[in-house]
């Protein structure tokens, strides 16, 4: 008994340790919660499952996020971390509005993003205090919305996003480890007002239904980035707007995130890559060019689906038309792929149809 009571005060001043480390290093929020937390994970994913069209075949996949120990039986804890990406300086123009925020300033996968320096450290810091660890950038180890809930770092909003003080502009990370500790924190943050439908009003495809639904299937952050092969329909193309890549609209119109991004810090190589996001750029642009610029940090379309971007542009051509953009759609007539020739004759199309050319 007297080991184990010990034992149970060593862990709680690692826990302790193990946070005011992720605070020296500049992370956002830290709190830790054992993987039987995440349990009732399952039920929450299984009601949304029953709220939506072919909801099993779109979530089912997500179930084993509920029990890490399934493919890590020795994790005992989960250090859960929220970073906050809101500060960063977005382009200027229309790019911003083409794009979903989080994406321009993706820190997975980038060696000089502070956040991923940060998240490399901690895990560093870690090991060092003796702790075997596992995580990964993408897809992650289990539901990290849920799980910062469960360490009480925030609340989950109507649509879906997670919300600290600093608003939903936040990614967060979950490291398993096989010391068994427990740190849950509180938060002071108001529900959502109890009349507010702001974000399912906003929805382009009311993918965003009724609060806490999503059809992942017809969001449009899902349909930009998709790699089937398939074009949209008429209607779908028009709800889908300006974007490339990504939507941030049950986000910006939200009343808890106003006021909340700083724009204060530079993003590792943003600017620099600036140049290659307007849809003009990328009907020009080459296969191998939008591979070697583009792919690194837009990582869900694949190496053998950049033809979507092309979609994507010119879907947003059409529906933010400018005097001479049809140029660029013409010259897709003659692209590589069938896809993306019937995408160029339907642009023209569309573009005849409303008398500009």
């Amino acid at each position: 008994m007297f080991i184990e009571l010990l034992n149970g005060d060593y862990n709680i001043m690692i826990a302790e340790k193990i946070q005011q480390k992720a605070y020296e290093l500049g992370i956002h929020k830290c709190g830790i919660i054992k993987p039987e937390a995440m349990i009732d994970y399952a039920e929450r994913l299984r009601e949304r499952m029953d709220r939506i069209p072919n909801g099993e075949r779109i979530y089912s996949n997500f179930l084993g996020f509920a029990n890490i120990k399934e493919k890590i039986p020795w994790a005992k804890s989960i250090i859960v971390l929220i970073f906050h990406y809101g500060h960063y300086i977005l382009p200027q123009g229309s790019i911003v509005k083409n794009y979903g925020k989080y994406y321009l300033v993706e820190s997975r996968f980038n060696p000089d993003a502070g956040e991923r320096k940060k998240l490399i450290e901690f895990d560093d810091y870690l090991h060092a205090l003796g702790l075997k660890t596992a995580w990964n950038e993408h897809p992650g180890i289990t539901a990290m919305r849920w799980a910062a809930h469960k360490a009480g770092l925030g609340i989950i909003r109507r649509n879906n996003f997670f919300y600290t003080e600093k608003g939903s502009w936040i990614n967060i990370a979950a490291l398993a480890t096989d010391i068994e500790m427990e740190l849950i924190e509180k938060h002071s943050l108001p529900e959502c007002p109890a009349d507010c439908n702001k974000c399912i009003k906003a929805c382009p495809t009311k993918s965003l239904s009724k609060p806490y639904t999503m059809n992942m299937a017809t969001c449009v952050s899902r349909l930009t980035t998709s790699n089937a092969a398939e074009s949209y329909d008429d209607a779908t193309n028009r709800c889908i707007g300006k974007m490339i890549y990504g939507c941030d609209v049950c986000q910006d119109v939200c009343p808890m995130n106003r006021g909340k991004w700083e724009n204060k810090d530079v993003f590792p190589d943003l600017n620099n890559l600036s140049g290659f996001l307007s849809a003009s750029a990328i009907l020009n642009a080459g296969y191998e060019d939008i591979e070697n610029n583009l792919m690194k940090k837009f990582f869900y379309i694949k190496k053998e689906s950049l033809w979507r971007w092309k979609l994507n542009a010119i879907n947003s051509m059409v529906n933010d038309y400018k005097t001479g953009d049809e140029a660029h759609i013409r010259r897709l007539l003659d692209d590589e792929y069938e896809i993306v020739r019937k995408k160029a004759e339907w642009a023209l199309e569309k573009i005849s149809l409303i008398g500009v050319l």
